[in-house]
């Protein structure tokens, strides 16, 4: 071996770290860019979306309920036997039926931004940060001192 390809060596295995560090650095900053303020003049589904969602969605998702429900009935004396029934009726019989309640077209995010907008007499609502926010449940007892 040559002392000149003795020094491509060499200043290979060096550069090699360095590139491979700021790859890393690079990958690992993206989601500090993921972070945005919602537009709220194009939030929401789309024409398409709900069209799709109300042929192929909807079905999928009822037919999805009354499958957990099926499994959940099935399942439930070897849940009460192993001790998470609580578990088993949250995964298989309420969380289906909660998703076909969500609105028509909307992913999970958009569903609880609408139903946050909905005014509630018992929620105290406080905008930290748009679109952050603190609610706050008066039904639970919340005691306000000065």
């Amino acid at each position: 071996m040559t002392v000149k390809a003795k020094n491509k060596r060499a200043v290979k295995q060096k550069l090699f770290p360095v590139f491979t560090s700021l790859a890393l650095m690079a990958a690992s900053m993206q989601p500090t860019f993921a972070a945005i303020e919602i537009d709220e003049t194009d939030f929401g589904p789309s024409y398409e979306t709900m069209v799709v969602d109300t042929i192929v969605g909807k079905p999928l998702q009822l037919v999805n309920a009354v499958a957990g429900t099926a499994a959940y009935i099935v399942s439930l004396p070897f849940s009460l036997i192993g001790g998470n029934a609580d578990q088993a009726q949250q995964k298989l019989f309420v969380e289906p039926w909660d998703a076909m309640g969500r609105c028509l077209g909307c992913t999970v995010a958009e569903d609880n931004y609408y139903k946050s907008q909905v005014i509630n007499n018992n929620t105290v609502r406080i905008v930290v940060d748009q679109p952050s926010e603190i609610l706050i449940n008066t039904n639970d007892y919340v005691v306000v001192t000065p």
